[in-house]
């Protein structure tokens, strides 16, 4: 939709997104819950939290002019809060059965990689030696969604050989330490982590084609949210998902590359490319 403004400097034609036009915003406030988790969401030095999640909440606020809000909350809470219905908008989240009220924006593809601690394992690692070999505990985060292939696989390697933990830094510390051995991660996730934790050197990366890019995005869900607020979101997220603009912001925590293989399909693509 386009207005014609007049005056000397603001001659011409200025556009807005259509259906977002002459909006006064959301009926009401919300906030979106997130799990500190690598470069998603951390806590910074003014212990407010900032990260890919709060950059595109604060993007979404603005082109929406609706109010949203960031907390910090454990994933296993969120988990907790989502069944009892008590979450409005999620921002990263993995899509779950349709249901009333339900809706998922995908916005990306994130690819898992083995992550492994080299010091109890044959040099060099690779995935299957290391899925084979029956010494090797894998690390997970409680209430955190892997995808079918990995929680299939997972469930197949047994509880003696899968540790859960509280939190992504609980399970950093723990294969830094080497009291895990392995765990399937995103590039968003644990680069910095294993930065921060001059682990580099320590934890092998592996590629893991043994999964599916899990297809990552934005969840509403009505009731606790208002309808129209809902869809006024939705719409905002579509078009920053489509205009580049969720590449875009990826990119400042993994780099363009790595931004642009995890790009979700949408309008103008072809299914299937990045």
């Amino acid at each position: 939709m386009c207005l014609r403004l007049a005056g000397l400097l603001l001659g011409g034609l200025v556009c807005f997104p259509t259906g977002l036009a002459h909006a006064a915003g959301c009926k009401a406030s919300y906030t979106v819950p997130v799990a500190l988790i690598g470069d998603v969401a951390r806590r910074a030095s003014d212990n407010s939290v900032e990260g890919y999640v709060p950059d595109l909440v604060a993007e979404l606020a603005r082109r929406s002019g609706c109010d949203l809000k960031i907390e910090e909350v454990p994933a296993a809470r969120i988990s907790a809060m989502r069944q009892h219905g008590e979450v409005a908008i999620l921002a990263y989240s993995t899509q779950r059965p349709s249901a009333p009220g339900y809706a998922f924006i995908p916005t990306e593809r994130f690819a898992h990689d083995l992550l492994v601690n080299t010091a109890h394992v044959a040099s060099p690692p690779t995935v299957k030696s290391v899925l084979s070999d029956s010494r090797l505990v894998f690390g997970r985060v409680r209430g955190m969604n892997y995808g079918p292939e990995i929680e299939a696989l997972l469930a197949q390697l047994g509880p003696s050989r899968v540790d859960e933990s509280s939190s992504i830094d609980d399970l950093y510390r723990k294969l830094v330490a080497g009291r895990v051995d392995a765990a399937f991660q995103f590039p968003l996730v644990y680069r910095g982590k294993l930065a921060a934790l001059s682990a580099e050197h320590r934890v092998a990366v592996l590629p893991f084609d043994g999964a599916a890019p899990q297809v990552g995005g934005w969840a509403f869900h009505t009731p606790p949210m208002d309808g129209d607020d809902a869809e006024r979101l939705a719409t905002a997220v579509r078009m920053m998902r489509d205009d580049g603009t969720t590449t875009r912001i990826l990119a400042r925590f993994v780099g363009d590359a790595a931004a642009r293989r995890a790009r979700y399909a949408g309008a103008g693509q072809k299914a299937g490319k990045s």
